[in-house]
């Protein structure tokens, strides 16, 4: 979850700021509203109430792109991944529910004042149907991200021949590289992102599909959603629950999960 934050940073931070602001537009909108009405309304409850629920949604975007990487919309059975996140839809509502009725009592415990989260049933409704919409809203920005990446970064195809070289475009230049100059690999859901030096590559293609091409010789597959050059690793420190961070010679920070040890043997 840290390493997919650290890589998306400027995503996250982009992200954080237009939800931030559009959190404190609703809030003053609110204020308006009561004051229009003739039932003036504490400034700083708004704030809560926005800020809660649109931050707890920010912390829940990371899983949500982890579950996309790993189950990408992509493929031949697309409609059963597309379906799988219809039960996701329900344990982000959850979550989003409680965390911010958690953030709430806190805060309003925190003035002497009381936070009063009553008729469950009819708030979960409401605030499930708003999920839904919150939840697409994050897909669709998630998949126009990855396409902008692609267009910045440039796009690669697997070309078809013995050589097996891979082609690569960048601003209308189509060139070939060696798969050997492939630094590393990490999923993007319907993509791979190809880091060769520092270029960095779409290509359309599964962890399982780019794997069998580069080999396990000079490769290794370190998670469900990286493969490294062996000769790339820089050095190497513990991680949380027997995982290893790697540090690669471009500075990129990478983990070496548990069920893929055994494809990378550590002096």
């Amino acid at each position: 979850m840290i390493q997919l934050i650290k890589r998306h940073w400027k995503f996250f931070l982009i992200a954080f700021c237009y939800v931030s602001i559009e959190a404190a537009v609703r809030a003053t909108s609110l204020i308006m509203e009561y004051q229009g009405r003739g039932d003036p309304l504490e400034a700083w409850k708004p704030f809560v109430w926005e800020y809660t629920s649109t931050w707890m949604v920010l912390l829940l975007v990371p899983a949500v792109l982890m579950f996309d990487e790993r189950y990408p919309i992509s493929g031949k059975k697309w409609y059963l991944r597309l379906i799988a996140h219809i039960p996701l839809t329900i344990v982000f509502s959850f979550a989003h529910i409680v965390g911010f009725v958690a953030l709430r009592k806190l805060i309003f415990n925190s003035v002497d004042d009381v936070y009063v989260f009553t008729d469950i049933n009819y708030t979960i409704l409401y605030e499930y149907r708003k999920d839904v919409m919150a939840y697409l809203s994050i897909m669709v920005v998630i998949y126009a991200y990855r396409e902008i990446l692609r267009l910045r970064n440039g796009e690669a195809q697997i070309e078809k021949s013995e050589e097996e070289r891979i082609m690569v475009s960048k601003g209308g230049v189509f060139k070939f590289i060696d798969p050997s100059s492939v630094h590393w690999v990490e999923a993007a859901g319907n993509y791979v992102e190809l880091h060769v030096g520092d270029q960095t590559y779409m290509l359309r293609a599964t962890m399982k599909e780019i794997e069998n091409r580069l080999g396990d010789i000079d490769f290794a597959r370190i998670h469900r959603s990286t493969i490294v050059k062996k000769d790339q690793i820089h050095s190497v420190y513990p991680a949380m629950n027997g995982d290893k961070n790697l540090i690669l010679n471009d500075g990129s920070e990478v983990r070496l999960s548990r069920r893929y040890k055994s494809n990378l043997v550590l002096n």
